[in-house]
C-alpha cells in the first residue's frame, strides 16, 4: 500500500541541514507549529486513516527513496490524528529513539532531500 501527501507549506524554521530532521504536520497545525514544520496533506485516494509504516518500508521525497530503519510506537496514531511525525535521516539508529519519529537510512555523503512546496512525499508499506 502507498500513501501520498503533498507538501503544502514549508515553515521558515522547518529545514536545517545541520539537524538531519524534519517535523511534519497536516494542515491543522497552528501558526507556531507551522513555523518549524513541513505541512503535508494526504491525497483523498490514500486516506491517512489507514496509514501504516514499519521497518523496511520506504519513504520517497524529492525523487529519493529512503529505507525505514525504525518507526516509533506513536507514529501511526499521530499520523491518523494530525498528520504528524518527525523524519530523521541517519546512517545508524541512535541508542534511544523517539516515539513520534520515523528513522530513514541516509548515507554520510548524501544531503537531506529537498522539500519543495507542491512536491509529493510517498510512504510505501510493503
Amino acid at each position: 500500500m502507498k500513501w501520498m501527501a503533498t507538501i503544502q507549506k514549508i515553515g521558515v524554521e522547518a529545514i536545517s541541514n545541520n539537524e538531519n530532521m524534519v517535523i511534519l504536520f497536516n494542515e491543522t497545525a497552528n501558526e507556531k507549529l507551522s513555523r518549524v514544520a513541513v505541512i503535508q496533506k494526504f491525497d483523498k485516494e490514500t486516506p491517512v486513516s489507514s496509514f501504516i509504516c514499519k521497518k523496511d518500508d520506504t519513504v520517497t521525497i524529492d525523487g529519493e527513496t529512503y529505507l525505514v530503519l525504525h518507526v516509533g510506537r506513536m507514529v501511526a496514531d499521530n499520523m491518523h490524528a494530525i498528520g504528524h511525525c518527525v523524519l530523521f535521516f541517519v546512517d545508524k539508529l541512535p541508542e534511544k529513539t523517539l516515539h513520534n519519529a520515523i528513522y530513514l537510512q541516509k548515507d554520510d555523503e548524501d544531503p537531506m532531500p529537498q522539500f519543495k512546496q507542491g512536491d509529493w512525499i510517498s510512504y510505501e508499506h510493503r
